[in-house]
C-alpha cells in the first residue's frame, strides 16, 4: 500500500516538473520570437535606408491623371446601360423582332 503512495506521489511529481519545464519552453520561444521580430525590424530598416530612391515616388503627372479619371468616367457610363426586354410567345420562346 506504501509502495503504491510513492509511486503515485513520483508520478504526480513528475508531470509536476514536465509541466513547469513546459511553460518555461513557452517562456523562451515567445522571447526569442520577439527579439527575432526586432532584429528583422531593424534589417528591413536598414536595408530600406541603404537603397537609394525607395519609399519615395514621384509625383503624378497631369495627364495621367486626366487619363485615369477618364476611364473611371467611361467604366461608370458603361455600367449604367439600360437593360433590353426580349419578348417571348406563350410557348416561352423568344420572339423575333421585325
Amino acid at each position: 500500500m506504501m509502495e503504491t503512495l510513492y509511486i503515485i506521489a513520483t508520478i504526480i511529481l513528475g508531470f509536476g516538473v514536465v509541466f513547469k519545464l513546459l511553460i518555461d519552453l513557452g517562456n523562451k520561444i515567445e522571447d526569442g520570437l520577439v527579439e527575432l521580430d526586432e532584429k528583422l525590424a531593424m534589417a528591413i530598416k536598414s536595408v530600406m535606408d541603404q537603397i537609394p530612391g525607395l519609399g519615395q515616388s514621384e509625383p503624378i503627372n497631369p495627364i495621367q491623371m486626366a487619363i485615369g479619371q477618364l476611364i473611371a468616367n467611361m467604366a461608370q457610363q458603361k455600367q449604367n446601360v439600360e437593360p433590353k426586354l426580349i419578348q417571348r410567345d406563350e410557348k416561352g420562346l423568344f420572339v423575333t423582332e421585325d
